[in-house]
């Protein structure tokens, strides 16, 4: 007989959680935020240069949301985004820069629009504008 207290995965309802592609080439810092998304409850995936990126966003499932630095190798985050957007159009966009100014005028006026964080990161901040960008995918 099954012990009511003891609960498994396999007694779960079965939920979909979003999936968000971290892209960074500082294999920590990658790894830390997958890692606290995943804790918050989102699936995550990692990659460490602008072509692997682009490279998985070509596969299925397409993310629900990119989290990119801005300076990555063979392409930066925001030729990243714009392929992103190419294969899911309402995908949500953060790119991640310590130099904010220097992403001025190079956005493109896409909508939803591409979210720039500051490094160092506010985590929080994060959290707040990402579940903010899923729920209006799934009001779309």
């Amino acid at each position: 007989m099954k012990d009511p207290q003891r609960a498994t995965p396999m007694d779960a309802p079965l939920q979909l959680r979003p999936l968000v592609l971290v892209v960074d080439d500082d294999a920590r810092s990658a790894s830390l935020l997958a890692r606290l998304l995943s804790a918050d409850g989102y699936d995550t995936e990692v990659t460490s240069d602008g072509a692997a990126a682009l490279a998985r966003l070509g596969r299925r499932p397409s993310p629900h949301a990119v989290v990119t630095d801005f300076h990555l190798l063979h392409a930066d985050g925001l030729a990243v985004g714009r392929y992103a957007r190419f294969q899911r159009p309402n995908v949500a966009l953060f790119v991640v820069t310590g130099y904010p100014h220097a992403l001025t005028g190079a956005l493109d006026p896409l909508e939803p629009p591409i979210e720039v964080l500051t490094k160092p990161l506010d985590y929080g901040d994060l959290l707040t504008r990402l579940a903010a960008a899923l729920a209006t995918q799934v009001a779309q």
